[in-house]
């Protein structure tokens, strides 16, 4: 007789493991009510915390469940014996990541597995995270400049709930000791009332994103770009194809996390505290551990607007330990590369995340070389602001290229083998490497040849020939400025 996993896994076509985590991210729900009500202090959230979030992770992995709790005995010790020395960072990224690319090894199949190794790459982070906050703790005390945001090390009970935390244990989002410390001792209580209509949208939002994602799977497969089908589209209609899967694919990445985010906000763990960002937020802001913007997302006119959308705590995460931590080489594209290498391998060994990131950087890159020449265009701006018609092609434009090239960019992450991956850009002709490679190289000097030159690049072209010294001095001081902004990383 089948189990109501089995059964629900039966009539919905998904495998058993996947219903598992759908449960598991909706169960947070009610543990987080029941958590508004809980009496007691610290001690006994924590207990309520750690006892939920072992039990969810028990009712995913059963046994398995070892591997992480191995990390946070590890993490405990590396905390308690090497809280104030120069090893806790390295020891600790070294035995994490390294135990994680092991269980990659023995546990990587050709398809995305939902195995242990899911939720423990959510813990990876969390756990090296806290390991660059204590050792920064530790320095500024040193220092003698302890400030508001110096924490301790956790208990061990500490621990076992900030790793476990119910409704982020298994797919994120990524939050700080400090956040959890603070939420944790009530401070974030106050601010939380509307807290149960906050999450009551965000569960909407992900319910509505993962009916359209199952929706729109049964139109546009994974299975249908590797068929004989797809073969015979023309190349026009396999980019359009190409790019509606990759717009329904990215929203089961998106319910899941707007479901996941509701059941943190349900606890009063997401309450921003500080103003980051460049907007103005409201005294009782409950958005501080989303994972997706969906405005901005679903408003993207470049690539980099999926950055600055899409998985928001994972790159914050990546930004603060890893891309500024780079910044003794001396050089932002290095250190851009090397983030997205930790990216990479924090997913996995297979190829297909690899050449992802790699596209990544080449867009973005790309991006960043042709939009001043566009934006600071002042013919070209006029040209848009006053005809209708031109806006409405470059919204198109722009639509086309966000969406279409996003699903091309995709398409490795969720094939992930070569063969795979390489017999669908085979198919489209390899059409995104040599727009990208086109970009890279020539766009940017194709644009400044062929655009109108504005009237103040002519002024200023003027005033430089009719002055040799004030060309000089410009010169020198555009020198001098970009020593620092190279250095600043």
């Amino acid at each position: 007789m089948l189990n109501p996993v089995e059964a629900l896994a039966s009539v919905s076509g998904a495998s058993v493991p996947a219903i598992r985590l759908i449960l598991s991210v909706l169960l947070a729900y009610p543990i987080g009510l029941l958590y508004r009500q809980l009496k007691g202090g610290p001690t006994v959230r924590n207990l309520f915390i750690a006892f939920t979030g072992l039990s969810i992770v028990v009712f995913n992995y059963g046994t398995d469940i070892y591997h992480s709790l191995l990390a946070v005995a590890v993490s405990f010790l590396c905390n308690a014996l090497l809280g104030r020395s120069a090893l806790l960072v390295p020891v600790s990224f070294a035995y994490h990541m390294g135990y994680l690319l092991i269980g990659y090894y023995y546990t990587t199949s050709d398809t995305y597995d939902i195995k242990w190794t899911m939720p423990h790459c959510v813990l990876v982070l969390r756990l090296i995270g806290l390991a660059f906050d204590l050792s920064d703790s530790r320095q500024k005390e040193a220092q003698g400049k302890a400030d508001a945001k110096c924490i301790p090390a956790p208990t061990l009970l500490e621990l076992i709930a900030f790793t476990y935390f119910p409704a982020s244990v298994l797919v994120g989002p990524q939050f700080s000791f400090l956040r959890y410390q603070r939420f944790i001792a009530g401070l974030y209580e106050p601010h939380t009332q509307a807290a149960p209509a906050y999450a009551t949208k965000k569960f909407l939002q992900g319910v509505f994103y993962l009916v359209v994602n199952q929706v729109g799977t049964q139109y546009v497969s994974d299975a249908y770009l590797m068929s004989a089908e797809f073969e015979q589209e023309s190349l026009f209609m396999k980019h359009i194809y190409m790019g509606c899967w990759g717009r329904i694919t990215l929203y089961k990445y998106i319910s899941i996390w707007l479901l996941a985010e509701g059941a943190a906000v349900l606890y009063g763990l997401t309450y921003i505290d500080a103003k980051p960002g460049d907007r103005d937020y409201s005294p009782d802001e409950l958005s501080g551990c989303s994972n997706i913007k969906v405005g901005v997302f679903e408003n993207t006119s470049k690539y980099g607007h999926y950055v600055e959308s899409f998985n928001v705590q994972t790159n914050t995460w990546v930004a603060n330990y890893v891309y500024k931590r780079l910044r003794f080489l001396n050089n932002r594209m290095l250190s851009h590369l090397g983030a997205l290498f930790f990216l990479a391998i924090w997913h996995g060994f297979h190829s297909g995340y690899y050449i992802t990131f790699l596209m990544e950087f080449a867009v973005i890159h790309m991006e960043k070389e042709v939009e001043p020449i566009l934006v600071k265009n002042e013919k070209l701006q006029q040209l848009y602001r006053d005809q209708p018609l031109v806006r409405a092609l470059v919204f198109v434009a722009l639509k086309f290229y966000t969406i279409v090239w996003a699903g091309w960019c995709l398409v490795p992450f969720v094939f992930l083998s070569f063969h795979k991956w390489w017999h669908i850009y085979t198919t489209v002709r390899f059409t995104g490497f040599i727009l990208f490679g086109f970009g890279n190289v020539l766009l940017a000097p194709l644009l400044r040849a062929i655009l109108p030159r504005s009237s103040a690049s002519s002024s200023s072209s003027r005033k430089e020939g009719s002055s040799q010294a004030s060309a000089s001095t410009a010169t020198t001081a555009a020198q001098d400025q970009s020593v620092p902004a190279k250095k600043d990383n």
